[in-house]
Formats: C-alpha cells, structure tokens, sequence
C-alpha cells in the first residue's frame, strides 16, 4: 500500500503502513507517523534517519504518538540519501504541519 503526499517538492510515495518494527527497512529515509480519522490517514509526525528500523522503536516521541494517535499509529517509509531526506522532512513538515513533533 502506498500514501501519497504532496509538498513543494512535488509528489512522493511513501510505503506502509508498519505496524511493527521488524517490517521497517534499516535504511536511511524519512518516515511519517499516521492516524486514522474516519479511515483517512492523517499526518501526525515527520521525521528523518539514516536507519529507520533503528529510529523509530526508541522514538523520543512514542508516547506522544500513542497518545494522540488512540487507536494506534502507522508508520509509512521513503527511502532517500542524507539530503534528500532533509529536504523532504521539511517540505512534509511546511506543507502538514504535524501535530507531534515541533521543531
């Protein structure tokens, strides 16, 4: 399954939803945290690494996620090089501006 988003960049596919971390590559990219609302995938969370599969499960920010995302969160991967994942990090963060996860 793929979510699609939209920034200045232009459009990206991002793949998910993981709903475990063993699904999650360990490679560098950019991940968006999810909740459903009426069974549309909102952006709640942006962010960036250079090993996903490492980030996430010790996230500073889980429990926000859990939080605010009752029913679970979703996590949706890009996978791109160390500048590419910082620019589309800020252009999701610009163009979504998530809850979770101010900077």
């Amino acid at each position: 399954m793929a979510l699609s988003t939209k920034t200045n960049l232009g459009n990206h596919q991002f793949t998910g939803p993981h709903r475990d971390a063993s699904s999650l590559p360990a490679l560098s990219g950019v991940y968006i945290i999810t909740r459903l609302v009426n069974n549309q995938h909102e952006i709640i969370d942006v962010g960036e690494s250079s090993n996903i599969a490492q980030r996430i499960p010790s996230h500073d920010r889980m429990n926000q996620w859990e939080r605010v995302a009752n029913d679970g969160f979703h996590v949706w991967t890009l996978l791109a090089n160390a500048t590419q994942r910082m620019l589309i990090e800020q252009a999701h963060r610009l163009a979504y501006n998530p809850v979770c996860g101010e900077r």
